[in-house]
């Protein structure tokens, strides 16, 4: 994980301002969609935000006033984290841990929900790491998990005038021959999976999958990607957007169209 600790620690000052464009807001208003929910309603019960970076999705649970522990491998996110954590003050409902998730050092059954988003495509082999979540996580307690989907990484992936070798790479891609990057080098690579394959890595791990959901339908696929990355845009636009996505979302049989997927399973 050296490369993957190195990026992370070069973008942590910067991080953050990804998340201010349409594309994300829309996205995380999916992503809070599908976890609120969920979200134990014992305050005494602890939550596992596993590679969850500069804290944004700690925040948002520790205000519901639950106990979570923050883990990355990143030194500079958790840095960041830190501050947002002090500035949102639920430092008292946090715990900061730098670590590997596949290997965290908790007991068995420790945790009581662990939530786990943008992480598993760092991973080509993903079941070192649902092995170890579904070991620190209690019986009958839910892992809501996000995966990319190779469908439409191959997709898009393609120009809208392609090349004979440039619909070769995106085959590729789908063959998994071949994977996108996160940096220029290539280093840090972009795993993905087909929804079928993400519900196996889950069922084979001592999952029981409740629910799949589609998030990023309107982008990479159809609105154009200058539109999403605005930093100003209309609150009508973000929340039409918003409604058509999660209509797509409840519909199953559209799973294959987003570009993220998002699993709530319980521990059998």
């Amino acid at each position: 994980m050296g490369e993957t600790e190195t990026y992370y620690d070069e973008k942590s000052e910067s991080y953050d301002e990804t998340f201010s464009v349409l594309y994300f807001n829309v996205f995380d208003a999916i992503t809070w969609k599908y976890l609120e929910p969920y979200l134990p309603t014992d305050t005494s019960a602890l939550v596992l935000d596993a590679g969850g970076g500069t804290g944004r999705w700690t925040v948002r649970i520790a205000k519901k006033a639950l106990k979570v522990v923050l883990m990355d491998i990143s030194e500079g996110m958790l840095k960041a984290a830190a501050q947002r954590i002090k500035r949102e003050r639920v430092k008292e409902h946090v715990v900061i841990k730098k670590g590997d998730i596949t290997r965290t050092g908790y007991p068995d059954e420790t945790f009581d929900l662990i939530f786990c988003e943008h992480v598993l495509f760092l991973f080509k082999k993903p079941d070192i790491v649902m092995k170890e979540l579904s070991r620190i996580l209690k019986k009958k307690a839910r892992l809501i998990i996000s995966a990319q989907n190779r469908y439409v990484q191959s997709l898009v992936s393609l120009s809208e005038k392609p090349k004979s070798d440039d619909v070769r790479a995106a085959l590729d891609i789908l063959q998994t021959k071949k994977y996108s990057a996160m940096d220029k080098k290539g280093n840090v690579k972009i795993y993905t999976w087909a929804p079928e394959e993400f519900r196996e890595i889950l069922e084979r791990n001592g999952f029981h999958v409740e629910r799949i959901v589609g998030k990023g339908y309107t982008m990479p696929l159809r609105v154009s990607k200058e539109l999403f990355m605005k930093k100003k845009y209309s609150q009508d636009l973000l929340d039409k957007i918003v409604e058509f996505e999660l209509e797509l979302s409840e519909k199953p049989d559209a799973l294959a169209l987003a570009g993220h997927m998002q699993a709530i399973a319980h521990k059998e």
